[in-house]
């Protein structure tokens, strides 16, 4: 039953949200938008929400007829269409290296993220409120990471494009509603871009700590407001700083970057903000009470 539901569910997430990011990507192109901007965020959020909402789906049909044949049928049908998957890839010269290249970073992710999983549960029963503000401190610095990931790897792939690609004439213009000196704006500086995410982010902490506080859902007290935002500008100096290093140690790798820092990046921001989360719960709590749970 747990195989099943945790099978399909993953199978039909990833089928949704591959859909669903692919058709994002065709959209800001058509409209003039960097996709790197706006593709890694949404991914992000999206992930976990699709995740479980196919898998509460998912449980719910089969938990009626747990006790039949249906819930390994389930299993077995989702294994005969891994391999169907697995026999077209392997017939496609184009996506064939894929398989050998994403097994490392996963793995290296659900290291991390048993790491964060520890001690979520540990203070998460620990101090009130700790699951909710856990999304916000480890989500957010992850997907402004994730933006300078994506952002760092486009420019280095486009470089490497353009120093294999042989000199040739220079196009004439596109369009007469072309730029009138037909050159591209220059690309912003790697410390302008992280200067900007990071002051971009800032305030959507605040507005959500205001938003808690305006419905009553946690009682948050000036001291740990403070140490919150604090704690929180932290994890994004750290996000940015380790997705600049992990993306340049990993070029020099010949790794492709949007396959190997992604989702190793996406797990050690979840396990930095969890870390960073508890301790500002364990500085606060020594000025003022932060409504910490009886342990029965």
């Amino acid at each position: 039953m747990v195989a099943s539901t945790g099978m399909t569910a993953a199978s039909l997430s990833s089928a949704l949200l591959g859909s669903f990011m692919c058709t994002l990507i065709v959209i800001c192109r058509s409209y003039g938008r960097d996709p790197d901007n706006i593709a890694p965020p949404v991914a992000s959020c999206l992930g976990d929400l699709i995740t479980l909402l196919w898998m509460s789906a998912v449980s719910a049909t089969l938990i009626g007829v747990i006790h039949t044949p249906i819930p390994f049928i389930f299993g077995v049908l989702i294994i005969l269409f891994a391999l169907l998957c697995l026999i077209m890839t392997l017939r496609n010269p184009h996506v064939r290296p894929l398989l050998s290249q994403g097994w490392p970073p996963l793995l290296g992710a659900m290291v991390l993220s048993c790491g964060a999983g520890i001690v979520l549960d540990t203070f998460a029963s620990r101090y009130e409120g700790f699951v909710l503000l856990s999304v916000v401190i480890s989500d957010l610095p992850g997907s402004v990471g994730s933006i300078l990931i994506s952002r760092l790897s486009t420019s280095l792939h486009a470089g490497a494009l353009s120093l294999a690609s042989p000199p040739g004439p220079t196009p004439a213009p596109a369009s007469a509603g072309a730029n009138s000196n037909n050159k591209h704006p220059a690309e912003p500086s790697t410390r302008v871009v992280m200067i900007t995410l990071a002051l971009i982010a800032l305030p959507v902490d605040i507005l959500f700590l205001c938003v808690l506080r305006a419905l009553g859902w946690l009682r948050l007290p000036f001291t740990f407001v403070f140490f919150s935002v604090v704690f929180f500008f932290c994890a994004e100096i750290i996000s940015l700083y380790v997705a600049q290093r992990l993306t340049a140690y990993l070029w020099t790798k010949d790794c492709d970057p949007d396959m190997y820092a992604l989702p190793i990046h996406s797990a050690f921001m979840d396990l930095v903000g969890h870390i960073l989360l508890a301790i500002c719960f364990e500085i606060v709590q020594l000025f003022v009470d932060v409504r910490v749970k009886e342990l029965s």
